[in-house]
């Protein structure tokens, strides 16, 4: 009886006991699950490549994966970001202003340029409706009218501006700003220029074809004939002078096959003056002088550089009846000056800043009267507009004029 009490006994202790193991072992077992499921949950709340939880082995591959996804995140956010920078670059560096807005006309972002156009300040003005900050009657019209087609002209300081819509995604919308203040300037110079022209040709026509029409309708003497024809050969060299001239700002302005990176050799422009100018010394009493930093030369096109030291000392000759005209190159503080100075009749204040106009002239008479076509100091400026350059006057009357062309540090050598 003893030994079945005892042996009962045993088979309930036993199974108390494995009881307490099996529920002591399903804690310990619930609370490593909690523990990870914990630092799970931390770790989702500040993820981070170093501090991924390690689990065991039913956590592990779930930890794993998502790992892997969090550095595939990481690694996609990143190219997102360098994706976005280009982007934000390439819009910065866009020569118009850019501009977007949202269904509701809020602003989404602004590329530096418009934010200048249109007094525009980010980030104060982000998600901010453009119609609170530029009140415009003809741009709020633009965007209600939200017309891809639709473009407008406003002017702002004193500059003119045309903005184009343009509608992307879901009733998102672009902004595009352009200056057009150059557009429109080079069209009023060109229109202009057209009409200098016409007008320039019609009196040189206007005489030929009189002179021609004289001398075919009429019996005149031989003397008479020779002043006809003397008139129309001038009028004709006139016209010769003055394509020749339009012929070479056109050459100036067409870059295509003009090389500026060549030694100029200055006692070489020199020579050059003296051969093709002598003529001109001959008919007047006037001495030429050179004073040339022989060490120092120009990098530049020989052509050009020529072209303008020839228009200036031509014009000095024709504006100085005696007295003399000299032509310096030196250098100063890094930069290279070709100068021309004469004694000549000298060129009043009122004068001097548009003087380098196309066509403009002081004396209209003496200059046509002399073969000027009006275009010789715009071809200089263009000349040295090409070059970085500058032109620089000093004049005074009935004492002579100074002309500096002024080349920047990186054209001497």
């Amino acid at each position: 009886m003893y030994l079945v009490v005892s042996f009962f006994v045993g088979m309930l202790f036993t199974k108390v006991y494995g009881l307490l193991l099996f529920a002591f072992l399903l804690i310990l077992y619930s609370l490593k699950q909690a523990y990870s499921l914990v630092s799970l949950d931390k770790w989702l709340n500040r993820p981070s490549q170093h501090t991924v939880p390690i689990g065991n082995s039913l956590w592990e591959p779930t930890f794993s994966k998502l790992y892997k996804l969090y550095k595939n995140t990481l690694k996609m956010k990143k190219d997102l970001g360098l994706a976005l920078d280009k982007f934000i670059l390439g819009a910065q560096a866009l020569p118009d202003g850019v501009l977007s807005l949202d269904q509701s006309n809020q602003i989404l972002w602004a590329n530096k340029k418009i934010q200048h156009m249109l007094g525009i300040r980010l980030p104060d003005d982000l998600n901010k409706p453009i119609t609170y900050i530029f009140r415009d009657t003809k741009l709020l019209d633009l965007i209600d009218a939200n017309d891809n087609n639709k473009s407008i002209s406003i002017i702002i300081d004193d500059n003119k501006y045309q903005i184009n819509l343009i509608k992307f995604g879901i009733e998102n919308k672009l902004l595009i700003c352009r200056n057009i203040n150059n557009e429109e300037k080079s069209e009023e110079n060109r229109k202009r220029f057209i009409s200098d022209v016409s007008h320039e040709l019609k009196t040189p026509l206007t005489v030929i074809m009189g002179n021609s029409e004289l001398m075919l309708n009429t019996d005149i003497e031989k003397k008479q004939q020779k002043v006809l024809l003397q008139a129309t050969l001038k009028q004709t060299q006139r016209m010769n002078a003055l394509i020749t001239d339009l012929i070479s700002l056109s050459s100036i302005d067409s870059t295509k096959n003009i090389q500026r990176n060549n030694k100029v050799i200055v006692n070489d422009l020199k020579d050059q003056i003296l051969n093709n100018l002598s003529s001109l010394k001959e008919k007047k009493d006037i001495s030429l002088e050179f004073n040339l930093d022989s060490k120092k030369n120009i990098l530049g096109s020989f052509s050009e550089i020529y072209s303008a030291l020839e228009n200036l000392v031509s014009n000095a000759f024709r504006y100085t009846d005696k007295g003399s005209i000299s032509i310096s190159w030196f250098v100063l503080k890094g930069q290279g000056i070709l100068s021309v100075t004469d004694t000549g009749i000298g060129i009043s204040k009122e004068h001097l800043e548009k003087i380098t106009d196309r066509f403009y002239r002081v004396d209209a008479d003496r200059s046509r009267n002399s073969g000027g076509t009006g275009l010789g100091l715009a071809i200089v400026k263009n000349i040295m507009d090409h070059y970085n350059g500058s032109i620089d006057i000093k004049s005074d009357m009935n004492k002579g004029s100074t002309f500096w062309l002024v080349f920047p540090k990186e054209r001497v050598i």
